[in-house]
């Protein structure tokens, strides 16, 4: 959790005006809760506004006339990351901070720091977040006015580190130092707030792939005789958009949870949290659902097999059943294995065996059977490809290979000797160079 102190200028009537009116609350503030007023305060002005005060303060200095352009404050925005403040079950509303150490450590900051060129301390709970408002008369030791001199770089960012010291006994820290992160003007924060406000109702709208049946894929011939493997794929890719569901809900709650804490009117998002939260639930039984009907598909399945089992042992199995299936996937599974060897050969290659590896991470094998025959395998079908006899567009593989072979040498031939053409026309250079010397 971060410590925070913003300071900015404060110059002009306009400027002094508005400041007195937004920290007292004598004009319109987006974002401030009106049964939550009663909950500021001030500490140090004893003055009607902070026009006044800071009058006040350069007259008792003797500086009755200052430039109207000069910087007669600087404000200073005190508080702490959100999540620093302990907030009711709603998560909106924070407790009161009035009598609090942490008002007192920053009171005593200030004075210490400033003395009595602080002339007024807000404590302001009617927003989102506690936070100060202090007001500082940049006067010198020698009763000039000059911000420049008082705030320079330097300072300001002795006065950070100065600041997380104080407030670390509450568990906060200096942000990053040497951070580039530039502050904005609040009215700008109010306008990024309503982006934000708008932001957030969009990503609470409701889920519609929560509720959505999760689809099984329908065992296909081959997978019959591997029942368990077809089970356990059903099951991991259940598990796994289970997982996805979940994982969305979880960030839809985080969000939900974050405009309650940032947001003074979330109740009704608060609303829609608790309905995110309880869709889990729900999710959970439409998997129990699903998981059961799953079992029936299986035990259904197994039936099959097991009929399958006895028509082929008693030979009551019609083989043109299992042609007929094996035809149509090789037919479909053959095409894409050529096309994924000729794009494989595309690349140089030196070596007939570097090819193995460009097929395997296609998803393919390489097997070699009992008589030592070498096959091309598609994992998923069992469909095999005689590398030695298979033909792709009228060639035969083994020659395709070949021919890719002796081109890649030959390539990488040209190549070693242009380079060492290139390093020899170097070398005579040099020498060249070094004879004209």
């Amino acid at each position: 959790m971060k410590a925070v102190c913003r300071v900015a200028k404060v110059k002009g009537a306009g400027s002094i005006g508005g400041k007195s009116d937004h920290n007292y609350r004598q004009g319109h503030v987006p974002n401030a809760d009106a049964e939550r007023r009663h909950l500021n305060h001030e500490y140090v002005l004893n003055y009607e506004n902070l026009a006044k005060a800071i009058e006040a303060k350069l007259h008792h200095a003797g500086l009755d006339h200052v430039r109207k352009d000069a910087v007669k404050g600087m404000e200073f925005i005190l508080t702490a990351s959100p999540e620093a403040f302990k907030r009711d079950q709603t998560g909106q509303f924070t407790g009161d901070y009035r009598e609090s150490d942490w008002v007192k450590a920053n009171l005593e900051f200030m004075k210490q720091q400033y003395g009595s060129n602080l002339v007024a301390f807000t404590l302001h709970q009617d927003e989102k977040t506690p936070h100060i408002h202090a007001i500082v008369v940049p006067i010198t030791p020698d009763k000039r006015l000059c911000a420049k001199e008082l705030f320079t770089p330097k300072t300001l960012r002795q006065l950070q580190t100065d600041y997380a010291a104080a407030m670390k006994p509450f568990g906060l820290e200096r942000g990053i130092e040497g951070s580039r992160a530039q502050h904005v003007d609040m009215k700008h924060i109010y306008g990024l707030q309503q982006q934000e406000r708008q932001t957030i109702e969009k990503n609470l709208q409701p889920i519609q792939t929560i509720n959505a049946p999760l689809a099984i894929d329908k065992p296909g011939p081959l997978d019959l005789l591997n029942l368990e493997r077809w089970k356990q794929q059903q099951e991991a890719k259940i598990n796994a958009e289970l997982n996805r569901r979940l994982e969305e809900i979880k960030q839809a709650a985080e969000k939900a949870l974050k405009a309650a804490v940032a947001n003074a009117t979330a109740k009704e998002q608060e609303k829609v949290l608790a309905q995110r939260l309880t869709t889990s639930e729900g999710l959970k039984q439409t998997n129990f659902e699903k998981a059961k009907k799953t079992g029936e598909e299986l035990a259904t399945t197994t039936s099959k097999i097991n009929q399958i089992a006895v028509l082929l042992d008693e030979k009551r199995l019609n083989p043109k059943w299992s042609e007929g299936l094996a035809g149509h996937l090789r037919s479909k599974v053959l095409p894409q294995m050529e096309a994924d060897i000729l794009e494989c050969l595309k690349e140089r290659l030196t070596d007939g065996n570097d090819l193995n590896p460009r097929l395997e991470k296609k998803g393919y094998k390489i097997v070699k059977d009992a008589k030592g025959t070498f096959y091309l395998t598609d994992p998923k079908t069992e469909v095999r490809l005689n590398l030695i006899t298979a033909q792709i567009k009228g060639e035969f593989l083994s020659e395709l290979v070949h021919e890719t072979v002796q081109r890649g040498i030959k390539e990488a031939q040209q190549e070693k000797e242009k380079k060492a053409q290139k390093s020899e026309v170097k070398n005579n250079q040099d020498q060249g160079y070094k004879f004209r010397r």
